[in-house]
């Protein structure tokens, strides 16, 4: 096993290559296990993460990138996809309520802000990589606080400069049905992995 340094260094390269999307999601996860069985070697050896990887693991992960194979625009969709209905479930769980109000406007410019600022986090973060422990607090502190605040300022908006149809609205029953079935839906996608693991 990795010592608590080892693993956390390799956790940011995982990160900082991983979220580079124009790179082949498959390449870049062989190249980091291959990466780890080596780390894990050394370690063994008594070597350092520096001796294996260098004083810049930034610039040791820069020159990676540019040696994997590029991911298609169809692969760059397909991890995209999936985001999407995601975003709007948490959405539906308003549906606990009894009344659920789906305005089609609202709804889209959610998805376009949502996804515009998951953008520019992991621009952010990724450039933030390798950084010290406090700043990277403050990292997350200051983009926590930023994320919330733009949130807060679409809820309190929309309603006022965004049409309000149409819209589709429902009740008790469909409402209920509409969030648990989006409950369900996100809960897995955030813990399956853990179930199959189990298995």
């Amino acid at each position: 096993m990795l010592n608590e340094k080892n693993k956390s260094l390799l956790n940011e390269m995982r990160f900082y290559i991983q979220s580079h999307f124009s790179v082949s999601d498959t390449k870049a996860s062989e190249i980091l296990m291959e990466l780890e069985d080596h780390l894990l070697t050394a370690q063994q050896e008594g070597k350092s993460f520096e001796q294996v990887f260098g004083q810049d693991p930034k610039s040791f992960c820069n020159e990676i990138i540019q040696e994997l194979p590029a991911t298609s625009k169809w692969e760059q969709i397909k991890i995209i996809a999936p985001i999407v209905p995601l975003l709007l479930m948490w959405r539906f769980l308003y549906g606990f309520s009894g009344e659920l109000t789906i305005s089609l406007y609202e709804n889209i410019v959610y998805l376009v802000l949502s996804l515009a600022l998951f953008y520019v986090l992991f621009i952010i973060l990724r450039a933030g990589s390798f950084s010290s422990k406090r700043n990277s607090f403050w990292m997350m502190y200051g983009l926590g606080t930023f994320v919330l605040l733009v949130y807060v300022g679409f809820f309190l908006l929309s309603g006022r400069i965004l049409p309000a149809s149409p819209s589709l609205v429902l009740h008790d029953g469909a409402a209920y049905m509409t969030a648990i079935v989006s409950l369900v839906v996100i809960l897995y996608s955030l813990f399956g992995s853990l179930l199959n693991k189990k298995r």
